[in-house]
């Protein structure tokens, strides 16, 4: 005897929905619009890279700023900051034992740094491997345009950096970048701190005996001549035009400017 058709479809409908548990959206969806769903998570996210991947693979950094935190597999187990992550000099992660300095850093999109009139180019990024040691590393581009970090770890630096030791703070000269804590050897997962400064200004105060006045954005120190005395030309009289407090030497005599145009001189002897 033949099942009714009701049986037929229900037999039939009834293998499906207990046969059929997974969905390949690579060749069974069409036109998949997500806009209306609730949540979406592409990308697998953490605090961490994975230690491997493949070429394509994308991953959420969680414990990174805002706008920096979408990575890239470019070749096999090795992650990049990609479009609109990447960020001038920053440092990244990217296992137990190594931390990326600059990844987003190239000849296309050199990473620039200045001190004064110099300018210095980072075109590709460093890798810096803990081997020992719990501390925290200090890193910045020191006055000679080198990345580099300080600290009182064990560590290897390649390329394009430089280790440099007893660092307990990061030098006057230098364009800080980050701090790194580490525990045993190992780079903490949480243990970094962004401290890079787009807007920055460093005031100056003048001490005793400076002056200092602001002509076209420019700060220029001076010396106050109230108490400090100016060299000047050795005067043609006694009577020549002064300011109070200058002085001046030859040969034969010192002379100081005792008030205006009033100069008085002591003559020099040998020892």
């Amino acid at each position: 005897m033949y099942p009714s058709s009701r049986t037929f479809l229900w037999m039939t409908l009834l293998g499906v929905t207990s046969g059929q548990t997974l969905v390949d959206l690579r060749t069974q969806g069409k036109n998949v619009d997500f806009s209306a769903a609730a949540s979406t998570r592409p990308f697998k996210s953490g605090p961490a890279l994975p230690l491997t991947c493949a070429v394509g693979e994308m991953f959420y950094k969680t414990d990174e700023p805002a706008g920096m935190n979408l990575y890239g597999c470019v070749s096999p187990n090795a992650w990049a900051p990609e479009a609109g992550g990447r960020s001038i000099l920053a440092v990244n992660r990217t296992g137990p034992s190594a931390l990326t300095i600059g990844a987003g850093c190239s000849v296309a999109f050199p990473c620039n740094i200045r001190f004064g009139n110099s300018v210095y180019s980072v075109v590709s990024s460093a890798t810096t491997s803990i081997t020992a040691g719990s501390g925290v590393a200090f890193i910045y581009v020191s006055a000679s345009g080198a990345v580099t970090i300080g600290s009182n770890l064990t560590l290897n630096c390649s390329p394009n950096c430089s280790l440099q030791d007893g660092i307990t703070s990061f030098p006057a000269d230098c364009v800080p970048l980050y701090t790194w804590s580490a525990t045993n050897g190992e780079w903490d997962v949480n243990g970094g701190a962004d401290l890079r400064a787009f807007i920055s200004a460093k005031p100056l105060h003048p001490g005793p005996g400076l002056t200092s006045t602001e002509i076209g954005g420019t700060t220029v120190l001076g010396i106050d001549p109230a108490l400090i005395g100016i060299r000047t030309s050795v005067p043609p009289s006694s009577t020549a035009a002064c300011a109070t407090g200058s002085w001046a030497a030859d040969a034969s005599f010192i002379y100081f400017c005792v008030g205006p145009a009033a100069w008085r001189r002591v003559a020099l002897g040998a020892w």
